[in-house]
């Protein structure tokens, strides 16, 4: 685990279960989705929640969080610090929309060429 839980984690409920979809994947680990095996986290009032006492608690790893972000299991990082790590991921963009994106851009640059070259 990197770091602790500001007050800022902890006013929300921060784990989704294994079929919801998952926060964010914010560039550093103190912001890192708890992983999803850990019970849900208990409402105390608005904007504050705390952990269940009877629950185990972590945070999803560097690798799980490139899971989310779509990168490829053999894709390797290379950083020394684990929150360096995690930065990297969050800032990237997910792997798949970053090629559904490009392949869409791609489509409409050939469809304008195509124009161009039958004007």
């Amino acid at each position: 685990m990197t770091g602790g839980f500001s007050s800022m984690y902890m006013s929300r409920n921060r784990v989704r279960a294994w079929d919801e979809p998952s926060f964010t994947i914010q560039a550093g680990g103190r912001h890192a989705p708890i992983h999803p095996s850990a019970p849900k986290m208990i409402k105390l009032e608005q904007d504050k929640f705390m952990f269940s006492p009877k629950g185990e608690y972590r945070r999803l790893s560097v690798r799980e969080c490139a899971r989310i972000q779509s990168f490829p299991d053999n894709f390797i990082f290379k950083y020394t610090d684990v929150n360096h790590g995690y930065k990297m991921i969050g800032n990237a963009v997910n792997v798949d929309f970053a090629q559904i994106l490009a392949e869409s851009i791609l489509r409409v640059l050939k469809k304008s060429i195509a124009i161009k070259k039958a004007s």
